[in-house]
């Protein structure tokens, strides 16, 4: 449990920084991505083989390929925190917190717009979604 909530502090603390500077920390990331490595190698998290853990980061390529293609509208930063948390907890929770994190974002976005609150030109940081995925996949 204690792994869980060290991401979810981690998530924590990208997200304000997120929702205020509109940029992920990148080196917090990167820190969290090493503690997970060391914590995995070390068969602190998790007991699964190499290639788990390998597919545990494909939520955050693929959205490393995604911020490729659409020249960041979507950015790295995001894929980074998906491979840190796909790394953390593995590749079935790192999509149930995704799938949760689109889906909170895209209802708030769609009330949001038909209350006329934002234009849809409008930058929406992801990582406070991505907390609140990682919140509700903790009850789980």
């Amino acid at each position: 449990m204690w792994i869980e909530i060290l991401l979810f502090v981690l998530i924590g603390i990208c997200a304000v920084i997120d929702g205020i500077k509109r940029e992920i920390p990148i080196v917090l990331v990167w820190i969290g991505i090493a503690v997970a490595v060391i914590l995995r190698l070390q068969k602190g998290i998790g007991g699964e083989d190499l290639l788990a853990v390998a597919l545990s980061v494909i939520p955050g390529a693929v959205f490393w390929f995604i911020s490729l293609v659409t020249r960041e509208k979507v950015g790295y930063g995001d894929g980074w925190m998906l491979v840190m948390i796909g790394l953390f907890v593995g590749i079935w929770k790192c999509f149930l917190i995704l799938l949760i994190g689109l889906i909170s974002e895209s209802v708030i976005v769609l009330v949001l717009l038909a209350l006329q609150r934002i234009s849809s030109d409008r930058k929406i940081p992801f990582a406070p979604f991505l907390l609140f995925g990682m919140g509700v996949a903790l009850c789980f």
